[in-house]
């Protein structure tokens, strides 16, 4: 039935649609029905059954190849490795070539924490990506356009991290701070999932749990809560400060977690 309703509902050609959806692998429909069921309304009208499958197909192949693979419950896989996208970025077909880029580092870093930290490093360098508040066209760049213009946000940063980090099995995900408790602006950066979540800042040389925000995420409160990125709905939206009229991107408040000493 949801794909029924896809077909009905999607403004790409439906015999493209069709013909793409039967070519998913048996073992890989439930991650293809996840996504269908989960995705923002905007991206149910125009992206194409081919670029779902090719994304659910590679997620699914990365899992196989990496050592924790196997490690990784199934409503994380779906929810943190397998979606093409954190928020509302242009929707680049990125997994297939940060996949190629970045799966020989994963796997010869054997743990996901040390593929992380690893990847957090390499990633930036060779993509050639760099920040500024300034000198980025926008706030939200989708990968492709923070590697064209070489400079990006933290949320852009951000943004590229998860789906380095995503291309090669490591659940990750967007979070943020509409504004710190002392007014001084808003911020994003990225939580890794290891067996329980952990942060890190996008671009950044500190361990994980460690960044320069650390002290700031500690003094959060209800009236300044952070945020985490869900792709499954949740009935709460992800506050992002550049688009405050967008409310179709699911979140999950994780403020208590940064209350941890």
């Amino acid at each position: 039935m949801f794909f029924l309703a896809w077909v009905n509902a999607a403004c790409a050609d439906q015999k493209d649609i069709i013909s793409a959806l039967k070519t998913i692998a048996p073992g890989q429909r439930e991650g293809l029905t996840f996504l269908i069921d989960n995705m923002p309304a905007p991206d149910l009208e125009v992206l194409k059954a081919s670029f779902l499958v090719e994304n659910v197909r590679l997620a699914y192949q990365a899992m196989d190849e990496v050592p924790w693979g196997h490690e990784i419950p199934k409503e994380i896989f779906l929810n943190d490795v397998l979606p093409y996208a954190s928020l509302n970025e242009r929707r680049d077909n990125w997994r297939k070539d940060f996949h190629r880029r970045f799966i020989k580092i994963a796997i010869k870093s054997k743990t996901i924490d040390k593929a992380v930290l690893a990847l957090n490093k390499y990633v930036f360098h060779v993509l050639k990506v760099q920040y500024s508040a300034d000198k980025r066209p926008k706030p939200d760049q989708s990968p492709y356009e923070s590697i064209r213009a070489h400079w990006a946000s933290c949320t852009g940063l951000s943004i590229i991290l998860v789906d380095a980090l995503r291309s090669v099995g490591i659940p990750a995900r967007i979070a943020a701070i509409a504004m710190w408790p002392d007014d001084s602006g808003n911020h994003t950066w990225v939580e890794i999932w290891d067996g329980k979540w952990h942060y890190v800042g996008a671009s950044e040389s500190t361990s994980l749990d460690h960044a320069w925000f650390t002290l700031k995420a500690a003094q959060t409160d209800e009236n300044h809560p952070i945020y985490a990125a869900s792709f499954k709905k949740t009935g709460v939206s992800f506050p992002m400060r550049w688009a405050p009229e967008l409310k179709y991107i699911p979140a999950v408040d994780v403020t208590k977690y940064y209350h941890k000493s």
